[in-house]
């Protein structure tokens, strides 16, 4: 079985392996069958996405607090948690993430550097976080919707675009990372609340919420066709990474564009 998902065909090509190399039974009058794998279902992938987002809320709250109490904290917390998530990101462009550890390390991660950030933009625009968190949840729900009434569909064009896009933003946004870091301004993302936007700036927020929008297509196609060719219930772990890491990097690009628009 093939599917239009490289991540998909991954694993399924990894599990008939595994099936390929065990004995039909075991040993010599040991007449047991093979153990079962047992597939993914819909619901595997819903709790476990809805458990690494209470875990993202939890360590953000937590960063949040220390935002006035220890601000020296807040920041070092912000520091190790972009560093790690960015980390686990470009591990996942070369491999499935699939261990439990591991998509709850990056969600805790990001939801310490997310509590920091967001308490920043909180005090320069009041009630900027919740309009980013609605509209975040909006635009999955309503990608969800259009690709439930099959508006909107995965192809292998369509993949290869957004797989290609993603590397594009992810080098990007690491290039920028790197250079901030020894103290130089490339100018592509504006985090001072008193300067212009530039149409640089406009047009590159604008490009990363739709790629993040958009890339839900590729973690709703994931879900369907991994439980429709009965795929190992760990992958459900990896279909989990693609929605909250979905969601989180459109969160990010929501609240970086309302802070340009509040400007």
């Amino acid at each position: 079985m093939r599917s239009n998902n490289p991540a998909l065909n991954r694993m399924l090509n990894s599990t008939a392996q595994q099936r390929q190399m065990a004995p039909e039974y075991g040993h010599y009058g040991d007449m047991s069958a093979p153990p079962r794998v047992e597939p993914m279902t819909l619901d595997d992938v819903v709790v476990r996405t809805i458990g690494m987002l209470l875990l993202t809320g939890i360590a953000g709250a937590f960063s949040w607090s220390q935002v006035d109490t220890n601000p020296q904290l807040a920041m070092g917390l912000m520091m190790v948690g972009g560093i790690v998530s960015l980390g686990v990101i470009l591990v996942s462009w070369f491999t499935n993430i699939a261990n439990p550890w591991v998509v709850g390390i990056y969600a805790a991660a990001q939801g310490l550097a997310l509590g920091v950030v967001s308490a920043m933009y909180e005090s320069m625009w009041n009630g900027i976080v919740l309009q980013a968190v609605v509209a975040t949840f909006g635009v999955f729900f309503g990608m969800a919707l259009l690709y439930k009434a099959k508006i909107v569909r995965n192809s292998p064009k369509f993949t290869k675009f957004m797989i290609g896009t993603g590397f594009g933003i992810m080098a990007l946004i690491l290039v920028n990372f790197v250079m901030s870091m020894v103290g130089i301004n490339m100018g592509l993302f504006n985090n001072d609340p008193n300067s212009e936007v530039s149409a640089l700036q406009w047009i590159i927020a604008l490009v990363m919420v739709g790629w993040g929008a958009l890339s839900f297509i590729l973690d709703f196609d994931m879900v369907e066709q991994g439980v429709r060719y009965g795929a190992p219930k760990k992958f459900a772990w990896a279909a989990t990474f693609g929605l909250v890491a979905g969601l989180i990097f459109l969160y990010w690009s929501i609240l970086r564009l309302l802070g340009y628009i509040n400007r």
